[in-house]
């Protein structure tokens, strides 16, 4: 198979695995896909922040927990992260900060990369300047002459940001669908502590509509009570509408501008719609086969997303789309 096929299908495949539940399982298949493209021996992949290097999440292909313990005590002293770091997007060979001859007598080779058995990696780091958030990806390979070619370091450097995004989005719409959400929101998973995990580019144009100085990895302080609310709950801002839902021990966050018809399901879009053309309650109840009272409960979740009074106000902002 030629290089060009391997890469197309290593593509097909991992965007076809991508529309499965994104848990660990996920991480796995997209290693052993990664695996079949560029071999190796083990490796990492940590999602985190710049403030502080701070992981909140990291898969480990063949490797124990404890090298991340390890790597806490070293992590400021690594040459390559700190190159990583300054150039975000580039895949770097460890060689390139290190000298062979000088890891031997290193204490991050001594007590971080010998323990583990890492002779070669390539590494890579996805940086997002207006969040802090953070990707890391090394591949590692145990033997010492068993040298990453340019090839494999272009190619990683290739696929890594494919691979990342597939995650995050994955991520998110999942939480979507659990929170049977279905609006056009744009969307952010934080933890419990309002530290952003990924969120989508348009929930963080939103939330800078707000607050025009905020530039994460937290939420803006203004949020802690959406954040903190056990069922969820719902900031006003005169910009943008921020709702919250609980979900297990990650918090999906959506945002949307504030009247925009976006805030609304589907359904309540139809119901909208007809409403303002001038249908009555029972003939939309007829004509989307429900009872009149369940028709008169999303009108006025529509009036209260939307933030109108009558119908006229609902005509003109159904009108501008």
């Amino acid at each position: 198979m030629t290089e060009d096929r391997q890469l197309q299908r290593f593509l097909e495949e991992i965007i076809r695995e991508s529309f499965t539940d994104p848990d660990k399982a996920l991480k796995d298949r997209l290693m052993k896909r990664l695996r079949g493209l560029i071999p190796f021996d083990m490796a990492l992949w940590a999602s985190g922040h710049t403030d502080g290097l701070r992981v909140h999440n990291f898969y480990l292909y063949n490797l124990p927990d404890s090298l991340m313990r390890t790597w806490e005590h070293i992590k400021h002293q690594d040459r390559l992260l700190a190159g990583m770091l300054e150039n975000p997007g580039v895949t770097f060979d460890m060689y390139d900060y290190y000298a062979s001859d000088e890891r031997q007598n290193l204490e991050v080779y001594r007590n971080h990369s010998a323990v583990y058995k890492i002779e070669n990696a390539i590494s890579t780091t996805i940086k997002d300047p207006d969040t802090g958030l953070l990707e890391i990806m090394s591949l590692y390979r145990s033997q010492p002459d068993k040298r990453f070619s340019e090839a494999e370091r272009r190619l990683k450097q290739l696929v890594f940001p494919l691979m990342v995004g597939l995650w995050r989005q994955g991520q998110i719409q999942y939480l979507k669908v659990k929170y049977c959400d279905a609006s056009g929101s744009a969307a952010a998973i934080c933890d419990g502590a309002g530290w952003l995990r990924y969120a989508e580019p348009k929930f963080i144009s939103l939330v800078k509509d707000q607050w025009p100085d905020w530039s994460g990895p937290a939420l803006p302080a203004v949020l802690d009570l959406v954040r903190a609310a056990k069922t969820g709950g719902q900031f006003r801002g005169s910009e943008v509408v921020v709702e919250s839902a609980i979900l297990d021990d990650l918090i999906l966050v959506q945002a949307w501008p504030r009247g925009s018809m976006t805030m609304l399901t589907p359904r309540e879009e139809q119901i909208a719609e007809s409403y303002a053309a001038g249908l009555t309650y029972k003939e939309i109840a007829t004509e989307l086969n429900l009872a009149p009272s369940t028709v008169r409960s999303h009108i006025e979740s529509i009036y209260r997303k939307l933030e109108v009074s009558n119908k006229v106000e609902l005509f003109q902002l159904v009108s501008q789309g």
